[in-house]
């Protein structure tokens, strides 16, 4: 099978599309056959050396979180599935050495959905671990009816969804991004808009009740202004903060810091395909390359400024 991966890990290592055997399937785990996939910006990172202290296992590793596709084969001790079944979802990309851009992946039975009607082959890959963490986020928040939400990178991966959610969950959002995104934030929902470029952080408007921190680049230091008294900051990156200091702060602060550590949720998954049937939650496609090309998708992520996500095409 053909598999996008690399040998070693720095800043200066380009990975390379190889021809490889197909990985075995253990206990517990499907193989699924890989039709799409999709970069999320963890992947590269992960490939340039970063999150060493997370990071199980070595190489050669194969890059990619998402997927969707179907059930190529049925490990032992896992009941309930088919061949031939389309499905979604995403691998632990700091525990996997195998990942998605490859024309097989074996997988956790857990980390693995039923692609639902209403949800094709490009959105099953584009919205598996941008989805989760969208509903994380908003979980960690308490975001309800009527409350107000800040969501920072508004227009990305992550942000895009999480506006979509807050807004389906009756908040009211203002949604941070560049200029050239304003429309597109509209369109998703937000209600309101700020521009990073023309004003700073500490120009922003407080008061909220939550902030989704999506990028994340807020300082620590502005999280209390922008806060109303026993809100909520979230954001998508823990911190040395969030395994040591917050819990105790959040007890007896002002405000809860809460970071999300992205794991498999059912719950969230429904949420997001009940969304997606009514019409209420859409995945932006800003490009698709075929695995040949990964390379540009990466270039192009790193480049950043992407409104959505950047679509593998595998088969």
């Amino acid at each position: 099978m053909r598999a996008f991966r690399y040998h070693q890990r720095g800043p200066s290592v380009s990975p390379v599309l190889e021809d490889v055997p197909v990985p075995p399937v253990h206990p517990g785990e499907l193989l699924v056959r890989v039709r799409c996939a999709s970069l999320n910006p963890v992947d590269w990172k992960i490939s340039d050396g970063n999150f060493r202290l997370l990071v199980k296992g070595g190489t050669p590793r194969t890059m990619g979180s998402d997927f969707s596709g179907e059930v190529a084969a049925i490990g032992p001790g896992t009941a309930g599935w088919r061949e031939g079944e389309p499905v979604m979802g995403f691998i632990d990309p700091f525990a996997r050495v195998h990942g998605t851009f490859a024309e097989f992946v074996p997988v956790p039975a857990g980390f693995v959905a039923r692609r639902p009607e209403g949800v094709d082959e490009r959105v099953g890959a584009a919205l598996p671990c941008v989805g989760v963490t969208a509903v994380a986020l908003c979980n960690l928040a308490r975001v309800g009816d009527g409350m107000s939400v800040l969501v920072n990178g508004a227009s990305g991966g992550v942000g895009h969804v999480a506006v979509q959610v807050a807004r389906a969950r009756g908040a009211v959002v203002t949604a941070v991004a560049s200029a050239a995104r304003r429309d597109f934030v509209a369109r998703l929902g937000a209600n309101d808009f700020l521009d990073y470029q023309t004003l700073s952080p500490e120009k922003w408007p407080g008061g909220f009740d939550a902030v989704l921190d999506c990028v994340p680049n807020l300082p620590r230091s502005r999280h209390r202004r922008l806060l109303k008294r026993g809100g909520s900051y979230a954001s998508t990156l823990p911190d040395a903060f969030t395994y040591t200091v917050d819990p105790l702060l959040n007890r007896l602060g002002a405000i809860r810091h809460q970071a999300v550590m992205l794991r498999p949720d059912a719950d969230a998954m429904d949420e997001l395909a009940g969304l997606v049937r009514s019409g209420r939650l859409r995945c932006e496609i800003a490009g698709e390359y075929p695995l040949v090309d990964t390379g540009r998708a990466i270039a192009q992520s790193r480049v950043g400024h992407v409104a959505g996500k950047l679509v593998i095409r595998i088969a």
